[in-house]
């Protein structure tokens, strides 16, 4: 129930700058982004074989602290 008719991203975000506060419009975009992510992730293929257990756990690792840092970067402070 987008405003673009196709299901995009495009109608999603124009119902949230129409009304910033409609939460259909927020819970859209999260779920259209959530399916992109999914869809990037699941398309990725790692190669395990020629991969050692530091190198694996090194990119898990940072990968970890990378999301870590972005949602530090979402919350605010109230001073």
């Amino acid at each position: 129930m987008t405003l673009s008719g196709a299901g995009g991203t495009n109608g999603d975000i124009g119902m949230i700058f129409y009304n910033a506060k409609n939460p259909l419009g927020w819970i859209l975009v999260a779920t259209t982004l959530a399916m992109l992510l999914f869809g990037i992730v699941s398309s990725i293929q790692f190669r395990l074989r020629d991969m050692s257990s530091f190198e694996l756990i090194m990119i898990l690792g940072l990968w970890m602290g990378g999301i870590g840092l972005f949602l530090n970067s979402l919350k605010t402070e109230n001073k």
